[in-house]
């Protein structure tokens, strides 16, 4: 168990809550050694914005505050030698919730899951109000998922949320 959480703690990045206060500390701990990371973050779609973070001890920490409405935020970062941290291709993503106080880590992994799930439920025509429940999770979270045009991610997500729609159709039938 210790193995693991120091495997985390020594490369990566990290979403936290400050307190009294609706920003939030991203933690970047690097995989190789630099002075400087260029923070791209996105609470929607392939709209990024940038922050310049220093080294403070071992940890790059920035805040950034977000917008009044969103349940996403995306990470990716990139280092002064122009490495590359995405969470390999994958980006650092988050949902939150801001009552009660929530971060949740999810991937295009995690939502590939839950199709996976709804299609078996569909397939077996069994359980169908919750395949139609993972189907709207699912198909909710797509409309506001951070992703980077072109890159292979944005490919994944466009094909989950077209087989989110030939599953609709499917129990339309």
């Amino acid at each position: 168990m210790s193995l693991l959480l120091t495997l985390t703690i020594l490369a990566g990045m990290d979403l936290y809550f400050l307190k009294d206060s609706s920003d939030f500390l991203v933690r970047i701990i690097p995989e190789t050694e630099t002075e400087q990371i260029s923070l791209y973050y996105s609470f929607s779609g392939p709209h990024w914005d940038s922050i310049q973070v220093k080294k403070r001890g071992q940890f790059f920490d920035a805040v950034i505050t977000p917008p009044a409405h969103f349940d996403i935020v995306g990470f990716y970062a990139v280092d002064d030698s122009g490495n590359v941290d995405d969470n390999s291709g994958g980006l650092y993503l988050y949902e939150v919730k801001m009552s009660p106080r929530m971060i949740m880590p999810i991937s295009l992994a995690d939502l590939e899951v839950m199709l996976n799930r709804a299609r078996q439920k569909i397939t077996a025509d069994t359980d169908i109000d919750e395949a139609i429940q993972l189907l709207d999770y699912v198909e909710n979270t797509f409309v506001f998922i951070p992703f980077i045009k072109s890159a292979p991610s944005e490919l994944k997500r466009n094909m989950l949320y077209i087989e989110v729609n030939n599953l609709r159709k499917q129990l339309s039938q």
